[in-house]
């Protein structure tokens, strides 16, 4: 195969801009549930916690549901976390296809807890009971990096931040002494699934403009401020170095703007809000440079979109569906959550509300550490034929530079190469 910008004698219409989602059922029965969460411990499974999509997060009923699935995606099947109307969760950690962790906390008041299942959800188990997290905690996130060590994080509780750690798969949680941690501010509190982790190095962000950051999976913690204001800490995500990162952070009135780093956190510099950002929620993408950014907006404002350097500049993805929740565990796997719709009278048809991502990422230049745009590879294959031979397209989306990778047949014949836009702008190639 050779990498050329040439192609048989005749007009070949290759689109590049295909459904970089693909839209699957959660599989409920409720009428309209959103996505706050999801966990990919590998490339078949995903579990992903839901909230009340009429009302929002901190609105209506406290939702418990959950659904996962095992086979990519194909089917997902819903549960819910036990029977406790009054505990709502936070996030989830799944380690394998059965077995995963939630934090619950009771929305508005304090109490709640880490609860645990092994069976695939079918029975949630709390752990650490009448030794964590008391009546007056407030849990935010509980995280393992693998079966044995896990993390938890909550609100301040007898004058700071309540952290816990376990290194025998939750049989026991020890808290982190209050001498480890940087003191908490007058009414500073964290946030539901408020943290980035890569490695053992941990990120939790505040609703005062602070970000604590561990190196050593919780033992020790420093902090930064990342807005003098106050701003609250929502979203963080974390490239594989560790060093640079983004967060969102969000004014009184609902403003949200977009900081970065590139010293892990240390300092952080305000990008404000910039063009095709979508500023719900964020994540990296493990293996690339690149970050996703999703939005439950309606109008232009929703979709995704996808960076390259750090959150300065995006390019939209797609703006044809609301989402929130985002994770990828590498860049052929990666899920984003919406709404589900279930069919009614009002709604003849279902909206699935979980997407699977079919993004192509740049690659790393592994010895130079950055993006190699000359030999960039597509870590997964957009295919098209032209005259029965296979063409791939890379990368998709794509900021400045397209490749259209051809058979060697092709070598010694010239042609144009017509390429469709996602807004239906048509650049022609001779």
């Amino acid at each position: 195969m050779k990498k050329i910008l040439l192609a048989a004698m005749m007009f070949c219409f290759v689109l590049t801009t295909k459904a970089q989602w693909l839209a699957q059922n959660a599989g409920f029965q409720e009428a309209f549930l959103g996505f706050y969460d999801i966990s990919i411990p590998n490339t078949n499974t995903a579990w992903a916690i839901c909230y009340d999509g009429r009302f929002g997060l901190n609105n209506g009923p406290i939702i418990i549901d959950f659904t996962r699935t095992v086979n990519s995606g194909n089917t997902w099947i819903p549960g819910k976390i036990g029977n406790d109307q009054t505990l709502q969760p936070a996030n989830i950690s799944a380690i394998s296809e059965d077995e995963a962790w939630v934090a619950m906390n009771k929305r508005f008041v304090t109490g709640g807890g880490l609860y645990h299942t092994t069976n695939g959800g079918i029975t949630w188990e709390g752990s650490g009971i009448g030794e964590i997290f008391d009546e007056n905690a407030f849990p935010n996130f509980v995280y393992f990096k693998d079966r044995n060590h896990g993390i938890a994080m909550g609100d301040p509780n007898n004058g700071y931040f309540e952290v816990y750690t376990t290194n025998n798969k939750g049989k026991k949680w020890k808290r982190v002494p209050e001498a480890n941690l940087p003191p908490s501010l007058p009414n500073e509190y964290g946030w539901l699934a408020g943290y980035a982790a890569v490695g053992n190095t941990i990120w939790f962000g505040t609703l005062s403009g602070r970000m604590y950051k561990s190196e050593n999976f919780g033992k020790d913690w420093t902090v930064s401020t990342i807005d003098p204001q106050g701003k609250g800490v929502y979203e963080i995500a974390f490239n594989d170095d560790g060093l640079r990162g983004v967060t969102h952070v969000r004014d009184n009135v609902g403003n949200v703007f977009l900081y970065n780093t590139a010293d892990g956190g240390i300092t952080w510099t305000l990008l404000g809000q910039p063009a095709n950002w979508k500023r719900s929620r964020i994540t990296a993408v493990p293996g690339t440079n690149a970050l996703v950014s999703t939005s439950v907006i309606v109008g232009a404002g929703q979709g995704s979109a996808i960076s390259y350097d750090n959150g300065v500049t995006w390019t939209e993805i797609e703006h044809a569906n609301r989402k929130a929740a985002v994770k990828f565990l590498n860049a052929t796997t990666g899920w984003a959550g919406g709404y589900h719709l279930s069919v009614t009278a009002a709604l003849p048809q279902s909206n699935g509300g979980l997407y699977k991502s079919q993004i192509v990422f740049e690659q790393i230049d592994r010895q130079h550490g950055h993006e190699n745009k000359r030999n960039r590879q597509p870590t997964t294959q957009v295919e098209e034929r032209i005259n029965n031979n296979e063409v791939l397209v890379y990368p998709a989306p794509a900021r400045d530079v397209v490749n259209i990778l051809l058979p060697d047949a092709f070598a010694k014949t010239t042609c144009v190469i017509t390429l469709l836009t996602a807004d239906g702008k048509t650049v022609e190639i001779k």
